[in-house]
């Protein structure tokens, strides 16, 4: 499993030094920490109003060991969608977090319907960005979309990691853009990784044949003003070609996606690119420090 995923034990918050070591052979300067898969963001009711206070508690006093060194991301209990722009709010001002990551959908659907309005408009309103990651998908989804006439693990790598979560959120992102709600709140910046999770690629398309004259701007439009995009630890120069192209520097940030990967190549990767001083300083640093908020000092 570690080959194929990078898969580690440094995931967990005590592994310190290995995290801070890889940083240090990276020359990463500053990592943002977030919960990945198993958050209790998916949960319902009380419970998951106080598993997200209390991971959240627990991060911020990581962090504060290494003030220098990491930023926090909040984790939210978004089936409680009120409860959740509260614990938004207390994680930016009281906690000093500089984002949010949702991990993948809620229980009842993309986020885009009505009652999850105010997790988006509370994002806008504290100037903070959303990270969109992904999750693993649906029972009934994996049961027709990825089962097939081959092994259970084939079938379980081919609906997460290896293919179908990237889809999921991608089409996720896609919701959240015909619902509107960045003609709502058009300051909001969301963040989704592995190189857009496919939208790039089907930009120009979307703009052709998708029929959404109810917003106001094509669909490009969004994702070329609303949202960041990282490679998350995918090093690969067609995609970063593609995603420079359809997004341009501005909205591209360097991510490793560290524990689940541990790329080799990431200390050395932009000089790979033919880029100028001023485009890697951006994807290294300028973008992410704007869009966070962070001052020379982090």
């Amino acid at each position: 499993m570690k080959k194929k995923t990078g898969f580690t034990n440094a995931d967990e918050l005590s592994h310190h030094d290995e995290r801070i070591q890889f940083m240090n052979n990276q020359d990463v300067q500053i990592q943002v920490l977030s919960y990945g898969n198993g958050s209790p963001s998916n949960l319902v009711g009380q419970k998951a109003i106080e598993l997200c206070q209390k991971a959240n508690d627990q991060l911020a006093n990581y962090i504060a060991q290494y003030p220098n060194r990491f930023v926090g991301f909040a984790t939210l209990p978004i089936n409680e969608p009120e409860a959740a722009a509260r614990e938004f709010e207390r994680c930016i001002n009281d906690l000093g977090f500089k984002g949010a990551l949702i991990m993948g959908r809620a229980q009842d659907g993309f986020l885009d319907q009505d009652k999850y309005d105010i997790i988006f408009k509370t994002a806008e309103n504290l100037g903070v960005p959303i990270y969109l990651h992904p999750a693993p998908v649906n029972s009934d989804i994996y049961q027709s979309y990825y089962k097939g006439n081959y092994p259970e693990v084939t079938a379980a790598t081919f609906a997460c990691f290896g293919y179908g979560w990237h889809i999921d959120v991608g089409i996720h992102a896609i919701h959240l853009v015909l619902s509107g709600i960045f003609d709502r709140y058009p300051k909001l910046n969301m963040i989704i990784g592995h190189w857009g999770e496919f939208i790039p690629f089907f930009l120009e398309r979307m703009d052709e044949a998708l029929f959404a004259e109810h917003l106001n701007h094509p669909v490009s439009y969004y994702f070329k003003n609303n949202f960041y995009i990282t490679p998350s630890g995918m090093l690969t120069k067609p995609q970063f070609d593609l995603v420079k192209k359809e997004a341009g520097i501005d909205r591209i940030l360097y991510a490793a996606d560290y524990p689940y990967i541990e790329p080799e190549k990431l200390g050395v990767f932009l000089d790979e690119l033919g880029l100028t001083d001023e485009e890697k300083e951006k994807i290294s640093y300028t973008n992410g420090a704007k869009l966070l908020g962070l001052s020379s000092n982090n």
